[in-house]
């Protein structure tokens, strides 16, 4: 490095204001094959210079700004900013009038610099570089007029034009970081902003103290903020006036991550595989077109609102709570209705909680393909989602302590298929709650259950009252402390347990429990009608005043019997149904009909030393799994009985009933 050259034609100290003036510029020596370092002047404390060893150091008694014709550092080469002669707590600004800054080497201040600043609206570029200074660095291409030092009430020149781009580069700063431009992209560099503790900012708008950078009015999705692969140690604020803010190819976030855009937000915008990890707290506000995090872990809480568009989350892991909102704060341009999915695999340590003017989709989804995916939603707390607008769809199975769907406008729905496991359930609809199934028309096409339920969300169709494709919403039992329905829709509840009812107001409730139990308790019930599925071991209705009609079926001859509101019903399908069901009658000796559709007992519950008399034979069950033995089942059956009858039953000698329904089986 070539010894520093003063170029000075006029040197004036002025001691009143103790600053120095350099009215001709000074070459520092420093990246010369980059355009050069020349200071044209300075103004304030500047102490002078010395140069040495691929380095240039600037010295500083008092706040100076330093105008640079160009500011540019090599790859082994150092530039300093040092305060001398016990000064402390500076503020030194550096502004860049020719071309852009490119940094591949080092920049360091000491600790009486308590901020160092670098604005050049043309650019700024740091590759490969080192940044270490004791106190606040800040990077801006927003220009300024430096002649008032004071901060606290800048005057600004015109809007940045330039980008802030920084690659493979390591920040490490005594206070905060502060980087503000007209766009920004960071690939895998690393920022550390007072040890961890500090705060780091990426803003593209007026969002900090000072600094502003006014809309252009575009609603193009340009970017904004971009951060590729990206370690901060420190609290992140990312605010943005338009365009998406996006993380890409994880990252590493050790601490809270708070964004701030009128734009769109999407983190781990292209994953690769990698997870984007933010060991504190996730606080997402935007109004763009759309919103997610995808493969995204949070040692937090999620919080993330949308008032512009989509909002998903895919396949994350939340160690706290999870809050979702989409808001009519205001359209977006392009038309698009709010949606909110909860996509994929994802596990939520506590409560998770939606609410969507418009459609909540807990499923997965493939796009490009239009069609629906497995996928499941773990939530260790309570599950609340509210739609106003739109649909609450569940195509997934999902586990919580608690779940409460809710549709303002519309339906409720399921695929037939997901199973909702909680201790309580709520349910409500303007309309139906069940299941969507395949449905054949009256021309024969086949109308797929996924197609429908996509149709029915993103066109917000209204699911009518006699809906001819219903099927059921399946629960893995519990208690159900709310159904609330209009009067004149339809109830599907199916109930792998023992389930309770205890709060409704619905219309036509049809509920089954497949080998279970039915218990509707308390004076909170109230219905047009329960119906009882034929599966369901066990049914207690007891309590007086109710104002719903109960129907099940009978087991002599099939039909629906129904059960005035001032009576009492309770029967009781013994040893789990299967092929051998016993009922206890009712005090009007009516009998309910065994199940329709048998399962087969496991070998646990399989007798290894059946019955055989008179009225028993045997018949041997072919197990799944051909390296079981075969289950030898008793089968009831009596000579005496009609043949013609589609549900024969033998009256036992305690009083009992058997009903005589074999399984399809091979063999004697």
């Amino acid at each position: 490095m070539k010894n520093i050259n003063l170029k000075v034609s006029a040197l004036v100290l002025t001691t009143m204001f103790a600053v120095m003036q350099v009215s001709a510029s000074m070459d520092t020596g420093l990246g010369a094959g980059n355009g050069g370092a020349v200071i044209n002047s300075t103004t304030g404390g500047f102490a002078g210079m010395t140069t040495g060893n691929n380095s240039a150091t600037l010295n500083f008694d008092a706040n100076t700004h330093v105008n640079w014709d160009t500011l540019n550092v090599n790859a082994n080469e150092t530039l300093n900013f040092n305060a001398v002669n016990g000064a402390n707590g500076l503020t030194v600004i550096n502004t860049v009038n020719q071309g852009m800054t490119n940094i591949y080497g080092q920049i360091n201040a000491n600790s009486g610099i308590s901020q160092l600043i670098i604005s050049n609206p043309n650019g700024v570029l740091f590759d490969g570089a080192k940044f270490s200074t004791a106190g606040d660095a800040m990077i801006t291409t927003q220009a300024f007029n430096t002649a008032n030092m004071n901060l606290s009430n800048p005057t600004f020149s015109d809007t940045a034009v330039g980008a802030v781009t920084i690659k493979n580069s390591d920040f490490s700063v005594g206070g905060d970081i502060n980087i503000i431009g007209n766009n920004m992209n960071v690939v895998k560099s690393a920022f550390t902003a007072n040890n961890g503790k500090g705060n780091v900012h990426f803003t593209t708008t007026n969002g900090q103290d000072y600094f502003v950078n006014p809309t252009t009015g575009n609603l193009t999705e340009t970017q904004a903020v971009r951060l590729e692969a990206v370690q901060v140690n420190g609290d992140v604020y990312i605010t943005s006036d338009r365009g998406i803010v996006k993380t890409v190819t994880g990252g590493q976030f050790n601490g809270d991550l708070n964004i701030n855009s009128n734009g769109s937000v999407a983190l781990n915008y292209v994953d690769n595989g990698e997870v984007l990890h933010v060991t504190g707290d996730v606080n997402a506000k935007a109004n763009g077109t759309l919103m997610y995090a995808r493969n995204t872990k949070v040692d937090g809480n999620l919080n993330m609102t949308n008032g512009g568009g989509f909002l998903e989350v895919g396949n994350v892991q939340v160690g706290e709570d999870m809050n979702l909102t989409t808001i009519a704060e205001s359209e977006n341009p392009y038309g698009y209705k709010h949606f909110t999915h909860v996509i994929g695999k994802n596990k939520i340590g506590g409560n998770a909680t939606i609410n969507s003017e418009n459609n909540i989709h807990i499923g997965n989804y493939n796009f490009e393909e239009d069609r629906l995916l497995n996928g499941k939603l773990e939530v260790g707390g309570d599950l609340t989602a509210h739609a106003n607008n739109g649909h609450v769809t569940t195509t997934i199975d999902v586990n919580a302590n608690k779940i409460d769907l809710a549709s303002e406008k519309l339906n409720v729905l399921t695929n037939d298929k997901a199973v909702l496991t909680a201790n309580e359930y709520k349910f409500k609809s303007n309309g139906y709650i069940g299941a969507i199934s395949d449905y054949t028309d009256e021309n024969g096409n086949v109308l797929k259950t996924e197609d429908q339920i996509i149709d029915i969300m993103e066109n917000y169709r209204y699911i009518p009252k006699d809906i001819k494709s219903h099927g059921y919403t399946h629960i893995a039992g519990g208690k159900i402390t709310n159904i609330e329905t209009p009067k004149d829709s339809q109830v599907y509840i199916a109930s792998n347990g023992d389930v309770v009812l205890t709060g409704a107001d619905a219309g036509d409730i049809n509920i089954t429990a497949y080998r279970k139990r039915i218990d509707v308790q308390g004076p909170d019930v109230h219905a047009r009608n329960i119906n009882v599925g034929p599966e369901t071991d066990y049914l207690k209705v007891e309590f007086e005043g109710r104002d719903f009609t109960t129907n099940y079926t009978n087991i002599r001859d099939g039909k629906v019997v129904t059960i005035r509101p001032d009576e009492v019903i309770t029967y009781d399908l013994a040893d789990g149904g299967y092929n051998q069901p016993t009922l206890k009658p009712t005090e009007d000796k009516t009998y309910l009909i065994g199940p329709d559709r048998q399962v087969p007992p496991s070998r646990e519950e399989s007798n290894p030393n059946p019955p055989s008399d008179d009225n028993v034979r045997l018949r041997n069950w072919v197990p799944e799994d051909p390296t079981k033995p075969l289950v030898s089942t008793p089968v009831a059956y009596a000579a005496d009985l009609d043949d013609d009858d589609p549900n024969p039953c033998r009256k036992n000698v305690d009083g009992s009933v058997t009903v005589v329904r074999a399984y399809p089986m091979m063999g004697d």
